[in-house]
């Protein structure tokens, strides 16, 4: 009964998660141990399925990969929420073939905190970014056009169609442009690429402003009303 309660809160949360985040696994017993590792992904309700950090695979920390050890997860919410998560998780069994997996028990309870001080709105802007420095994003990125799907006076996460490595475009300093509906000029916000990960065949950006938020808020007024951007 308490798993059917408990559920639908903990898998939305987890289902914010995608293939590649990065989890960091930390275990007290038989010996302390933080290492991290990334999500494959997951059944609801039954289990979590992560890589087996290379560590274990090349033969160590025995000890403490066995059945049953539990382990504290965090890993971080990105897009609108800007959350880190946590749980307790049993690990149920570890798989070595086809490939090196490591399966824990699907969490009963989350606990999260905020990232951000300001909580971001969903949007669907259209925008550019464009980098300072020329050179700074791959060649193969010929275009940087789409559009904010959150946004708050400190930063937003934008998207775009494009195939690409998105390890690298990190800690890239930028220029957005934001479209004004029916304006000709565009709000222009220098940022910086915080992070980055494909979703779909789309880029996502995670972009923090570099401008004083009152100054940012103000700018976005022009186009969203919202007691959360306003304040």
């Amino acid at each position: 009964m308490e798993q059917s309660l408990l559920s639908p809160v903990v898998h939305e949360k987890i289902r914010h998660l995608h293939p590649g985040s990065q989890v960091d696994l930390q275990f007290s017993q038989p010996s302390s141990l933080r290492i991290r590792t990334s999500l494959v992904g997951y059944e609801k309700n039954r289990y979590l399925v992560l890589k087996l950090p290379q560590q274990v695979v090349d033969g160590g920390y025995k000890d403490v990969f066995v059945e049953g050890n539990m382990t504290v997860v965090r890993c971080l919410l990105e897009g609108d929420l800007g959350e880190c998560i946590a749980f307790r998780a049993a690990i149920k069994t570890i798989s070595h073939h086809p490939v090196h997996l490591l399966f824990l028990e699907y969490p009963q309870q989350i606990e999260n905190r905020s990232l951000r001080a300001k909580q971001r709105i969903r949007a669907f802007i259209p925008a550019y970014v464009n980098p300072l420095e020329q050179g700074a994003l791959p060649d193969t990125f010929s275009l940087y056009n789409g559009f904010v799907i959150d946004i708050s006076p400190c930063g937003c996460r934008f998207s775009m169609k494009l195939q690409g490595e998105p390890s690298q475009i990190n800690k890239v300093q930028i220029l957005m442009e934001l479209l004004v509906p029916g304006e000709e000029e565009r709000i222009q916000i220098p940022g910086e690429i915080m992070n980055c990960h494909l979703e779909l065949q789309e880029l996502s950006l995670g972009i923090k402003f570099e401008l004083p938020e009152r100054q940012v808020a103000k700018m976005l007024q022009r186009f969203i009303v919202d007691p959360a951007i306003a304040s």
